[in-house]
């Protein structure tokens, strides 16, 4: 009689990967080809309603400016202890949301530590910081 050979029993102790390398290229190339890449050219916000004026909005909202490495408060120039003794004699801390906000104007070239100090100036005097960038300088 004519023995058959047996057949080898394989055992694998790994998962076969070969396959998982083909997936994972076709599913980044899925998720290139559909992913939409939009970029953000504003930020959406509520308008409040009225009929005030821009003078008279500007004449309720102090702007303090940053402009070459000068402080000005509603385009006075002024120094930085001159600036932080008006708006202490403001008395912001005490007033409505609304009419705590002091808006910091810069050009956007202004040094880091000068924006900053400005900022920190306007916050620790109670204001509400709103940032304005200006093209260009006064």
């Amino acid at each position: 009689m004519h023995k058959m050979p047996r057949k080898k029993l394989l055992t694998q102790d790994a998962i076969p990967t070969t396959s998982l390398a083909d997936m994972m290229f076709l599913l980044l190339i899925f998720f290139i080809i559909t992913t939409t890449l939009t970029r953000v050219t504003g930020i959406v916000t509520d308008m409040p309603a009225g009929s005030k004026t821009q003078q008279a909005q500007a004449e309720k909202n102090i702007t303090v400016g940053l402009h070459n490495g000068q402080f000005t408060v509603d385009d006075k120039p002024m120094t930085v202890d001159e600036v932080e003794r008006y708006l202490k004699g403001l008395h912001l801390q005490q007033r409505s949301d609304d009419a705590r906000v002091v808006i910091l104007s810069s050009t956007g070239s202004e040094d880091y530590q000068f924006y900053f100090r400005a900022m920190s100036m306007i916050q620790g005097c109670g204001g509400i910081v709103a940032i304005e960038n200006t093209e260009g300088g006064k």
